[in-house]
């Protein structure tokens, strides 16, 4: 049975739970360390889910050593439900794989920390990476790359979609740009913004129209930005919306804007591929990078960059053509990532890793044969 381990469910989580308990035939139970909320309710979900902090991790012992073969897929290594999980997996010789998106980039000198990486490595399964880039970074901190897969995240992908509603050889209709996210500084929306504004040199006559959904503690300095540069006009907040919403608006869009100077993976990039709408992102964004097909569904700007932000958002603005080539690209990405590959690509690497342990365990009975 597979086990997953992961903070809380929200939508893409539970796309991925979904798709897993289908493919396995119910074999699956979904473990969430938050705590569960009406909210997240949904009544078309079929998947067995426990709340840790209402039934406990005595149940998840008790489950895990009941389970004759068990594998847990466990959601990062460093909070407490990790720890509490690996100490249940360790004692009862279960096999772990390791989910992990993109660690922040920064100097990494602690030995405790080196230490423990090293010991983690040696102890799961595998590592299931979200991104090409992120298989790059586990193995550069110590992590044997051939334990690592790229297990990205998964979103649902509508069987119906259309292009975008610009029409083509019309470019004095604003394109429509929709940019996703907590409004912090990470999230460079500061750049979007500006961006829409060297785009928009004529106020009266607006090339690009921004809408930014999210919340956050710089909402109110945004706002102000937009009215420095006198594209209040041009560029609205919406606030926080639902994931329904989000994606209807997407839909009703043109094009993401995704300037983060880093984002750890970026699940909207693939809500938009979803919707068949190119994304406009900076070279630090994750999923971008790991989506990209190099036919033009994803176009990257430098981090920070707003002035190579506003030619692109310019030229598809010029080229509407070339909008909808870039919307069918998108498309196509979404296609080859659909939730139902997910399983394919976790069994290979539990079968990877079961060939790898009879390999060693063969290797280790001839070294005491030899003796």
């Amino acid at each position: 049975m597979i086990h997953l381990v992961i903070r809380e469910p929200v939508e893409y989580q539970k796309t991925l739970c979904q798709a897993l308990e289908k493919a396995y035939d119910g074999n699956f139970v979904a473990w969430f360390a938050g705590k569960r909320l009406a909210t997240l309710s949904d009544s078309n979900e079929t998947y067995v889910s426990r709340f840790l902090p209402h039934v406990g991790y005595r149940r998840m012992f008790r489950e895990l050593k009941a389970d004759t073969q068990p594998v847990v897929i466990l959601g990062g290594w460093s909070s407490t439900f990790a720890w509490m999980t690996l100490l249940i997996t360790a004692a009862l010789r279960v096999p772990v794989f390791i989910w992990a998106d993109h660690p922040f980039p920064r100097p990494r000198r602690n030995l405790l920390r080196r230490v423990y990486l090293k010991l983690l490595n040696r102890r799961v399964a595998g590592v299931l990476a979200c991104g090409k880039p992120t298989v790059d970074h586990l193995a550069s901190i110590g992590f044997d790359r051939e334990k690592i897969t790229n297990f990205p995240y998964w979103v649902r992908v509508p069987e119906a979609w259309s292009l975008p509603g610009c029409k083509a050889n019309q470019p004095e209709t604003p394109i429509r740009l929709l940019g996703v996210g907590r409004l912090v500084s990470v999230k460079g929306f500061d750049v979007a913004i500006r961006a829409v504004a060297s785009a928009n040199q004529k106020p009266d006559q607006p090339i690009a129209t921004l809408e930014v959904i999210g919340e956050g503690k710089e909402r109110q300095q945004l706002e102000a930005l937009a009215v420095t540069l006198g594209v209040q006009r041009s560029v609205t907040f919406s606030g926080w919306l639902s994931n329904d919403e989000v994606c209807r608006r997407m839909a009703e869009s043109d094009a993401l804007i995704v300037p983060s100077s880093f984002e750890p993976y970026g699940v909207v990039v693939l809500e938009a591929l979803a919707q068949g709408r190119p994304v406009l992102a900076s070279d630090r964004v994750v999923a971008a990078l790991d989506r990209d097909n190099q036919k033009g569904a994803i176009l990257f700007h430098s981090a920070g960059d707003s002035a190579a932000l506003a030619q692109q958002l310019t030229m598809f603005a010029g080229n509407r053509n070339l909008l909808r080539e870039a919307a069918r690209a998108a498309r196509e990405i979404a296609e080859q990532w659909k939730p139902e590959r997910a399983a394919l690509i976790l069994n290979s690497a539990i079968q990877a890793a079961h060939k790898t342990k009879s390999a060693n365990a063969i290797e280790s009975e001839f070294r005491l044969d030899r003796s």
